[in-house]
């Protein structure tokens, strides 16, 4: 049987720990309504400037409707679908962003897509890829294999031809990532301009 003050006690402690999480909460809930636009803006800009870096035809950008990819189940996550226009107001090219599943976690990349459906560039916006070795797939060496290939962009261990590019030594996962988010960028393109 409990007593009267054994009651109290855990009353006691119970309201303590609650005002505690109130209060952490609180400070939680101060801290992210700070930091929320200050973390949009900069991935606005990032966004912004990989667009640039991967179609550079491209003066500025407007979203493309997207609304014919949603009848495909793509095998990497579509985050939007820009058109790149030159100073004269026609479409060069997309830029498109996508996010693959790596070693490490998602690989975020901007793909850029001219009329032809070839890659003009890639950039890496984010990855949680291992240092010194997945990592490697932010360097101008592997990006800059992709660009100038069409659909269906195979990784191979050495040697590539054609429509292949290199694995990054030991980080073959990471490479079939970054490979796997071009190919989707590339399907995506396809079906928008066929549904225009």
């Amino acid at each position: 049987m409990f007593k009267k003050s054994d009651i109290l006690n855990i009353f006691s402690v119970g309201l303590k720990l609650f005002l505690i999480t109130a209060i952490a909460a609180v400070i939680l809930a101060v801290i992210n309504s700070i930091t929320k636009p200050v973390i949009e803006v900069n991935t606005y800009k990032k966004q912004n400037e990989s667009m640039q870096k991967v179609l550079q035809t491209a003066s500025s950008f407007e979203e493309a409707d997207m609304s014919a990819l949603a009848l495909v189940d793509f095998p990497c996550a579509i985050t939007g679908v820009y058109n790149g226009y030159d100073a004269d107001g026609n479409v060069t090219g997309f830029a498109v962003m996508v996010s693959s599943g790596g070693y490490g976690g998602d690989v975020s990349l901007a793909v850029g897509i001219d009329n032809e459906l070839k890659v003009t560039g890639i950039d890496v916006i984010s990855h949680s890829e291992t240092p010194g070795l997945g990592a490697k797939c932010v360097k101008d060496e592997f990006k800059g294999q992709f660009v100038g290939k069409s659909a269906d962009i195979q990784v191979v261990k050495s040697g590539a031809k054609d429509n292949q590019i290199d694995a990054i030594t030991s980080a073959t996962i990471t490479s079939r990532a970054v490979t796997n988010g071009v190919n989707t960028a590339i399907s995506a393109v396809k079906f928008i301009k066929e549904a225009e």
